[in-house]
């Protein structure tokens, strides 16, 4: 077991707890805290301790090679300072298992796609988002404009020209495969 009786840095009931408070498994959780300790050179591990992007990055090649890694570690470092403490991982891979709600998932991925980070998703995050998506100058300028007005068109509830974020989980909910997409696998 990972009592800390046993040397393992969290206790059985920490493990508990946050296997009931993320839709991680509890081998997830100790494959997350697995891999911080292999960072960890003081041997002080503490929840709370905060690790470097670039090593975490490092650890993790899921977020590598992913076209949102500056974004999923923006929105995921509770202290928005480019460190990741292991609560602020097991939120993000919580949030990219296949187990996290759809709702859930798309609140995420609302303030992922808000690029400039003011609470929407505007015409000018959606020409973002389509040069993330194709690894830029896939598309002219009048070409993202035109996909920007298409999809604001079809997901703006409101007609106000933007998207809230009840605006996109209602359209991320009647797109199933989002569940899937918006995922990646420990």
């Amino acid at each position: 077991m990972m009592g800390a009786s046993n040397g393992s840095p969290i206790t059985d009931q920490q493990l508990e707890e946050y296997a009931e408070l993320t839709y991680l498994t509890k081998p997830e959780i100790i494959f997350i805290l697995q891999r911080l300790l292999n960072l960890d050179e003081t041997r002080h591990f503490s929840t709370l301790k905060r690790y470097p992007e670039q090593a975490v990055v490092e650890l993790f090649p899921q977020l590598k090679h992913n076209p949102f890694r500056d974004r999923l570690l923006y929105v995921f470092s509770s202290e928005r300072d480019d460190n990741f403490s292991f609560e602020d991982l097991l939120d993000l891979f919580s949030v990219l298992s296949d187990k996290c709600p759809l709702q859930v998932k798309a609140t995420w991925a609302f303030q992922l796609y808000d690029f400039d980070n003011d609470n929407l998703i505007t015409k000018e995050d959606i020409m973002v988002l389509c040069d993330r998506l194709t690894k830029e100058e896939q598309f002219s300028q009048q070409e993202k404009q035109t996909i920007a007005d298409l999809l604001l068109q079809e997901m703006d509830l409101q007609n106000n020209g933007n998207l809230g974020v009840f605006d996109f989980v209602h359209a991320m909910s009647k797109m199933p495969e989002f569940q899937h997409t918006f995922s990646c696998r420990l």
